[in-house]
């Protein structure tokens, strides 16, 4: 397969899809042949959707189904709400078309047991955006190492991710409420941060999942109380390989740094690895203080020195595509991952250890 692979984009509900869509048209191998929507996405998804497009000198088709007449797509990168997903991925699926999906994949189990049905009835490629769980550098590295018997038998898995930036990121206290009025859920950050830490934790442990803890809270943001969602979760996981593992996954107020605090310590029976910058390969950087810095930095950067992580999460699908094999992340790994988050949810309401 030499020629180029034709690309779709549809969506631009969230913010990674900017990251995904540019990556696609920044490789020599992909065309970006369409920008679509769903017909009733938000005013400003359709605006971020019609700027990439212009950008990329193809036409916005305000609904999604005009794409699929264009014909001779090979993938779509679709970032939608989970709610919808699992309806397009099958549509998708059955026009034989491989999927990136954004995270989550689904608002439910159901809903990722029809997309596991799907792609594996199609046998089509699949993957979804938990990039940095084994996308950056880092972490590449410590799971190769880590795989290959550098710290012995895997014993203890520490891991945390805190997204800071305060409340940039974050639902405001009226959407939240105009959410509860509607009866639409909300996601915390167990859910939105959790795969990152659990799928990290899942490949450098090398075994299935065998139960969880975790407890969940809302401890900075008044948004959150509101939606009935947690901002903070502290989660401890055993595998069947007896590995043990600890998470604390959240979002603080903090704006001192200007990216997640995103590190792993592994240890085994011969020895200990660290990971410090699990989100990619960077250094510190310490400039004039900006009093217009919304991070409140007092000058602090990071500075990234590797390829970022969904620049090799969307390389490794495209050559997933291209070689016939398995993708880094495949529907397997996002199965496990919603039986993950469901016991952990679980236990979190029953305060008792959930077995899978």
């Amino acid at each position: 397969m030499s020629e180029k692979l034709r690309c779709g984009i549809i969506g631009f509900e969230y913010g990674h899809q900017g990251a995904f869509a540019g990556a696609m048209a920044r490789m020599a191998d992909v065309e970006v042949v369409g920008v679509s929507d769903l017909p009733d996405a938000s005013e400003a998804a359709r605006t971020r959707g019609r700027e990439f497009a212009g950008a990329c000198g193809v036409e916005y088709l305000a609904d999604y189904a005009r794409l699929l007449d264009v014909g001779g797509i090979d993938f779509v990168s679709l970032c939608i709400p989970p709610l919808r997903n699992p309806e397009v991925v099958e549509q998708m699926c059955a026009r034989g078309i491989h999927v990136m999906s954004e995270k989550p994949i689904s608002a439910d189990a159901e809903g990722a047991e029809r997309i596991a049905v799907a792609v594996r009835a199609a046998g089509v490629r699949f993957t979804f955006g938990y990039h940095a769980a084994r996308f950056t550098q880092p972490m590449m590295r410590a799971i190769e190492q880590v795989g290959g018997g550098a710290v012995g038998r895997v014993r203890v898995l520490n891991g945390t991710l805190l997204q800071c930036k305060g409340p940039r990121f974050t639902i405001t206290e009226d959407e939240a409420r105009r959410r509860v009025e509607a009866g639409e859920a909300s996601v915390g950050e167990l859910a939105n941060f959790g795969g990152y830490v659990f799928l990290a934790m899942r490949a450098f442990a090398g075994a299935p999942l065998r139960s969880v803890y975790a407890e969940t809270d809302t401890f900075f943001y008044e948004s959150y109380r509101i939606a009935s969602i947690e901002d903070m979760a502290l989660v401890s996981m055993e595998f069947t390989n007896g590995a043990v593992g600890t998470a604390v996954v959240g979002r603080t107020a903090t704006k001192s740094l200007p990216n997640a605090d995103s590190r792993y310590e592994i240890i085994g029976s011969e020895g200990v690895l660290h990971v410090d910058f699990a989100h990619g390969d960077r250094f510190f950087l310490w400039g004039d203080y900006s009093d217009d810095d919304e991070y409140e930095r007092g000058g602090l950067d990071m500075v990234s020195i590797s390829p970022a992580s969904h620049e090799l999460y969307c390389r490794d699908f495209v050559g997933a595509i291209r070689e016939g094999r398995e993708p880094g992340l495949t529907v397997d790994d996002a199965l496990e991952y919603e039986a993950f988050l469901a016991a952990a949810h679980a236990s979190a309401c029953t305060h008792e250890p959930a077995r899978l």
